[in-house]
């Protein structure tokens, strides 16, 4: 039985999780040949303070966004 687990910034709805749970699960079944019933899903919500990117505190796409408009720019970020 595949376990995923999903680590996220919380603010997400129940409605969002619920509708990304069934699409992973759908995708894990498939993908591993296995039933959907045996898919096992953890969701675990993380507060902005929590959650480092670059090793700083944010939103991972916000820092990644920051990353293309630099490169873009043809800096680093």
């Amino acid at each position: 039985m595949p376990i995923i687990e999903i680590h996220v910034l919380e603010g997400r709805s129940s409605e969002v999780k619920a509708r990304a749970a069934a699409a992973i699960t759908q995708a894990a079944a498939e993908g591993f040949g296995v039933s959907k019933d045996t898919v096992r899903i953890l969701v675990t919500e993380h507060k902005k303070d929590e959650f480092y990117v670059g090793g700083r505190a944010g939103r991972a796409t916000d820092k990644a966004k920051a990353g293309l408009v630099a490169e873009n720019k043809g800096e680093k970020s």
